[in-house]
């Protein structure tokens, strides 16, 4: 029997006997009071199920709008940043390519040019060493507020690392673009003020054209950063379009940076001697050492090629130690060759070797048996654009050992009085930028070459003109009393065995 029918039968005292009608009519009641209650209840339950139901549904649905919402944001801010320089704010490297791609894609359609600058600043890493990096930071964020108002809505702005940035320009022609670049290059000249600090700050930007310089993003940004480092070449604050034969040079740079390691092993350097001479009677009183690589793919290199790449990479410490030893050992040879001979030899130190704390023991120890005095190094002004004092502790503690010093290029770079009086230097060698500045005609115009003689002769210094190539140039240094010289009006650098003749006949 139905459980709630045996619940009502309970309740009415029924005890397994026939009902009277009065029961009957109760147990009824009763039966239909409990259905009633018993759907009511369920209604009750269902209603409140549904109303449940609804509401979970509405608030999933909220949360789900919410929660795409959020997620839109999310994803909009991430765009954001992979796409924009966090510190500046411009467009970034990832972004940059992306835009160069499909700006590429469309100017091929249409057969279109546009131009791209890869933009550099000059001494940057001083500036961060000397001001720190916060500086360095805020100079990066004047940079593009003082640059983007000046470009075009259309043009593409981007940094892609430290202080290096692109610019794009689109529908320019050659003519506007060099104007545009030279706008550029007056924005970074003017006077920079951050944090209460004035300096001055300036670019080298190279420029690559598309499509004559690159198909595609890779190769113009790397054809733009080669003409960036042309442009730096040149002395800085300038700027250089990409060219066929700028490129072959990079590629050459890369194979003698390869090959230079092994070189100094396998013995391909070698040490050519240009005489200096006495004006006076035309006699040898020595020579510059000057390195040359015997290549075997490329031939004699000369310093040019490879000297800027050494003192690059690092390897100009090794190979200047191989200068030192190599031009003494040479010394040592032409003493045993030439013994009633009194001569020197001069070798070039870089200011790399200045700052290395090695080079007074290799000094030391390739001067072993022989006069310490015909050993000369030949230093650069450059040395007093770093750490003046260090150079001038570790010139006097070689000069110690009684080898001369000699200011090399003189008048080109950072020279004054009161440096020159402090440098333990014995000899200026005045560039031949200055004797090529002698007049044919030997008038008695002043030239700024008289200044520099007198002025070597006031801090009673011996002088040596570089770079003599003409007889008049020799008659004119001989009358103001400038008794030496080398050049090719002597003799060009030439090898170990033919100087040793020379110096034999001389």
């Amino acid at each position: 029997m139905h459980r709630l029918l045996k619940m009502q039968l309970k309740k009415i005292g029924y005890a397994n006997k026939e009902l009277t009608s009065e029961q009957t009519h109760k147990l009824i009641n009763l039966v239909d009071r409990a259905y009633i209650e018993s759907d009511e209840d369920r209604e009750f339950l269902e209603h409140t199920l549904e109303v449940s139901s609804r509401e979970m549904h509405e608030l999933y649905e909220e949360l789900e709008r919410k929660s795409a919402s959020k997620l839109a944001q999310s994803e909009a801010r991430f765009r954001a940043l992979a796409q924009h320089d966090t510190l500046t704010g411009i467009s970034n490297r990832f972004a940059l390519e992306n835009e160069l791609h499909r700006l590429i894609s469309r100017y091929r359609r249409k057969n279109k040019k546009f131009a791209l600058l890869f933009l550099d600043l000059d001494h940057f890493k001083k500036i961060n060493d000397s001001y720190g990096h916060d500086f360095g930071d805020k100079l990066l964020q004047e940079v593009v507020a003082r640059i983007a108002p000046k470009l075009r809505a259309e043009d593409i702005f981007a940094r892609i690392a430290g202080d290096e940035f692109v610019i794009v320009f689109t529908d320019i022609s050659e003519n506007s673009l060099s104007v545009m670049i030279e706008k550029i290059l007056i924005q970074f000249r003017e006077l920079w003020s951050i944090e209460n600090h004035q300096l001055r700050v300036s670019t080298s930007i190279g420029v690559a054209l598309f499509p004559k310089d690159g198909s595609d993003e890779v190769e113009l940004m790397k054809n733009a950063d080669i003409a960036m480092y042309k442009a730096k070449e040149m002395g800085r604050d300038k700027f250089s379009f990409f060219t066929d034969e700028l490129n072959a040079k990079v590629l050459l740079d890369i194979q003698l940076e390869e090959d230079m390691f092994d070189a100094l092993d396998k013995g391909e350097f070698e040490l050519h001697y240009q005489p200096k001479v006495d004006i006076r009677d035309n006699r040898i009183i020595g020579a510059e050492a000057l390195i040359r690589w015997n290549h075997p793919e490329y031939g004699l290199l000369s310093p040019d090629k490879f000297i800027p790449l050494a003192e690059g990479n690092g390897f100009i410490i090794k190979l200047g130690e191989w200068v030192i030893r190599e031009g003494c050992n040479a010394l040592k040879r032409m003493n045993n060759s030439e013994k009633s001979i009194t001569h020197h030899i001069s070798v070039n130190v870089s200011l790399k070797q200045l700052q290395s704390s090695e080079l007074y023991d290799v000094i030391k120890s390739a001067l072993s048996k022989m006069d310490h005095s015909q050993l000369i190094l030949e230093i650069t002004e450059s040395i007093m654009a770093d750490d003046v004092d260090f150079a001038i502790h570790m010139l006097k503690k070689i000069q110690k050992l009684g080898v001369k010093i000699s200011m090399d290029d003189f008048g080109t770079g950072y020279s004054s009085l009161s440096y020159l009086h402090k440098l333990p230097i014995d000899t200026i060698k005045i560039d031949k930028l200055f004797v090529d500045e002698i007049p044919r005609d030997l008038s008695d115009n002043k030239i700024l070459l008289d200044t520099v003689i007198a002025m070597a002769k006031t801090l009673d210094m011996c002088v040596i003109a570089e770079g003599v190539e003409y007889g008049y140039q020799r008659d004119y240094l001989k009358a103001r009393e400038c008794f030496f010289y080398q050049g090719y009006l002597f003799s060009k650098p030439i090898p170990e065995d033919e100087y040793i003749s020379l110096l034999k006949t001389s």
